[in-house]
């Protein structure tokens, strides 16, 4: 009980951008009383289950709460079963009780793991289903029932999150180390595959939609909101495999102090030994599993969006596992000291550095700007932004969420095609029709983010010049952090 009283405790109000998209998302879902508008085809399962958990709850106990709350009760909820799961594992293989904790407490209190265990997010979920199906699979024998469940797991693992079916790969390695017959390699694929085409098929039957090619032009066209194609997949280099591992390291342990990199290295070293230190063929084979799972997530994410901490979990928790099982090889007086110290330098880090910095509302400057911009604003406002991270790239989502108005990003227009004069007679029409049009600084006056926005989609900044000279931006309000609100009013001719 001690871990989720922990999470829930810090449970952080920095509101990640993708987790207040989903929850915009669901609640646009359950206004309209329609689950299937804001499914994605790459997280197929995350929507229909958590719209459906909203509705009992609502009306069993009249539960009412934040969207993005509810998204982060269920991945708690998940972690929580994902760590029962761990020390099942761990038990099958006959580590001490001590070696346990140990193993589940790393594992909660790695930073990303603990970071997206109370976020808004669909990874949590699928790490507990990929370890359910490793559990079937590690600690009984392969029969046709333990295949059709883990087969069913990993189907569930990639319902919530599309990555997920690189397990195929962990699981077609595992079986040829098992050396299992050719019949249970059959079962298990034609299963796994049988249950991904019964769930990719009912949407398709559903929603009446071309599964197949949302998902070619999700990954090779572009997107359907900023009407560009984005990068994710990055060529070999010193580059790529630095931020990999950057990457990998912050998943681990917060921060760039000494503190942490010596935490880092002492799990680094804990690997090192798990390959040289004999131990029972129970064990080895339960690390050769281990590092089945970690290699195909760890190898296609260091060269798909290689930077972001949030892809290495399915890495990270084999690897934190390999590390603690090579523990047992110790003395245990040595072994639980070595542990104790590392999970506390873990846990320490982590809360400090990075959990306990997001759980202050207060801190969070995008939300205390959406705030503003609600009680400075009518109803019917919208609100003009660059949309680039180097402005308030977060209002792109933060202001249709938190402040409840509509949010017109410049950069999602250039890239959709429409020129500036366009986009001006836009605005003066909005305008004319009642509809007040606000912004930001980084329009009214310019700057780093608008002179990217108008690089980046080819505009002269001359022209943008043009465009604004036809406008007066009628100061408003100050928001938070030192930027100011605008609204616009066009001069007359």
């Amino acid at each position: 009980m001690a871990i989720p009283l922990i999470y829930f405790i810090y449970l952080p109000v920095s509101y990640s951008f993708d987790g207040t998209v989903f929850s915009q998302m669901l609640r646009y879902a359950l206004l309209k009383h329609d689950w299937l508008a804001m499914v994605q085809t790459h997280h197929l399962l995350y929507f229909p289950v958590n719209f459906l958990i909203y509705r009992i709850l609502q009306a069993v106990f009249h539960y009412q709460v934040l969207e993005f709350f509810h998204l982060q009760l269920f991945s708690m909820t998940f972690a929580v079963m994902t760590l029962a799961i761990i020390w099942r594992l761990l038990k099958k293989i006959g580590l001490t009780w001590g070696l346990r904790l140990l193993g589940v407490t790393a594992i909660a209190f790695s930073h990303a793991f603990w970071l997206y265990a109370v976020d808004a997010e669909g990874h949590v979920p699928g790490i507990f289903f990929v370890a359910s199906g490793l559990y079937l699979l590690v600690s009984r024998e392969p029969r046709t029932r333990q295949l059709l469940g883990a087969a069913f797991c990993f189907s569930a693992a990639a319902g919530f999150h599309l990555t997920n079916l690189l397990i195929a790969l962990t699981v077609f390695f595992y079986f040829l180390f098992k050396r299992l017959s050719w019949k249970r390699f059959v079962q298990f694929f034609l299963a796994w595959a049988g249950f991904m085409l019964t769930m990719y098929g009912a949407y398709a039957a559903l929603a009446h939609k071309p599964v197949l090619r949302i998902l070619a032009n999700m990954l090779f066209g572009s997107d359907m909101y900023s009407g560009y194609h984005s990068e994710y997949l990055q060529l070999w280099s010193r580059s790529t495999l630095a931020a990999s591992f950057a990457a990998m390291k912050t998943a681990l342990v917060a921060g760039p102090g000494v503190l942490a990199w010596i935490v880092f290295g002492g799990f680094l070293l804990l690997l090192v030994m798990a390959g040289k230190r004999a131990d029972t063929e129970e064990k080895r084979s339960f690390k050769r599993a281990m590092l089945f799972w970690s290699l195909p997530f760890l190898l296609f994410f260091s060269f798909w969006d290689p930077g972001n901490m949030e892809f290495k979990i399915q890495a990270l928790v084999p690897l934190l596992l390999i590390a603690i099982v090579s523990l047992s090889r110790l003395k245990p007086l040595a072994g639980h000291l070595a542990g104790i110290s590392l999970v506390s330098g873990l846990f320490l880090i982590n809360l400090f550095s990075g959990i306990m910095p997001q759980s202050a509302i207060e801190k969070n400057t995008n939300y205390q700007v959406a705030a503003a911009i609600r009680r400075s604003t009518p109803l019917s406002a919208q609100v003009l932004i660059t949309g680039r991270f180097e402005g308030y790239g977060y209002g792109k989502i933060y202001i249709p969420y938190f402040a409840g108005r509509e949010v017109l990003i410049l950069d999602w227009l250039l890239g959709k095609g429409h020129s500036l004069p366009e986009i001006n007679s836009q605005i003066r029409k909005r305008i004319a029709s009642g509809q007040p049009v606000y912004t930001l600084d980084e329009i009214a006056l310019g700057g780093k983010a608008l002179k990217i926005l108008l690089k980046f989609h080819h505009v002269r900044e001359t022209d943008f010049e043009h465009l604004a000279a036809a406008i007066r931006f009628i100061p408003v309000a100050k928001l938070p952090g030192g930027d100011h609100l605008y609204r616009l009013e066009f001069r007359s001719r």
